[in-house]
């Protein structure tokens, strides 16, 4: 059974969740709440699996609240507002999802936290925030030395036989690796668009014509890797 908790200061939005929540046999719900506050004891106390947790509140905002939580459960974004996306994707979100949404979107976030589930079902299900440090960045090795290549300015990899290329905004790095051991390593806004091209979804100038531009870079998009890639823009709320 997957434990789950709503905190959504629109009653109908609660409504709505709760009815979707209702028809999947192995989501149970522990309590719906208006506001973070109310929610924060329960989770204090109880094991939740996730929380289908809203953006904009009276009280504390989502973001907020969620950032606070030394003990994380798993989270979906539930909002109508689509300029948090990139935030979502930087706290580890499990999905984001745009209002309103229709069953079948919600589905398919709650079938992406049970495959979450299953690979970490020996591990704790709650993820344990230090808040002394929290790397955003990488040391990467490149010939003799290990250069540190900061997830903010890093614009995209590319990847070619056993070595791998960084491009970022300040240089340029080569290193060898493999673009899947690098790839498990990085943040969730980065996003692979071609077996050879890992990129940063902040770091999007345009989309055209199967192509990604990223500053003077035109980085092709992969057949295999185009369904994939648009879905996620679209299902995150970074399109109009």
């Amino acid at each position: 059974m997957i434990r789950c908790v709503i905190i959504d200061d629109e009653p109908l939005a609660r409504q709505l969740l709760k009815g979707f929540i209702s028809k999947i046999p192995n989501l149970v719900l522990e309590g719906d709440y208006s506001s973070a506050l109310k929610a924060s004891e329960i989770i204090s106390k109880k094991t939740i699996d996730v929380l289908f947790l809203d953006i904009q509140m009276a009280e504390v905002t989502g973001i907020d609240f969620l950032k606070s939580l030394s003990k994380r459960p798993y989270v979906i974004i539930t909002t109508a507002y689509k300029e948090y996306a990139i935030e979502g994707f930087e706290l580890d979100v499990i999905d984001y999802l745009l209002k309103p949404f229709s069953f079948n979107r919600f589905l398919k976030a709650v079938n992406k936290l049970s495959a979450l589930l299953d690979k970490t079902i020996d591990a704790p299900r709650t993820a344990e925030v230090s808040s002394a440090f929290v790397p955003d960045f990488l040391f990467i090795k490149d010939g003799t030395k290990l250069v540190k290549m900061n997830f903010e300015s890093l614009l995209f990899i590319e990847g070619f036989g056993d070595y791998v290329k960084l491009v970022s905004k300040r240089n340029t790095v080569t290193s060898l690796q493999t673009m899947k051991k690098l790839e498990s390593q990085l943040p969730g806004y980065f996003i692979r668009i071609h077996n050879s091209y890992i990129i940063s979804l902040k770091a999007i100038d345009s989309i055209q014509n199967g192509s990604v531009q990223i500053g003077e870079h035109l980085l092709p998009i992969g057949i295999t890797y185009k369904k994939k890639f648009l879905e996620t823009i679209q299902n995150e709320g970074l399109t109009t």
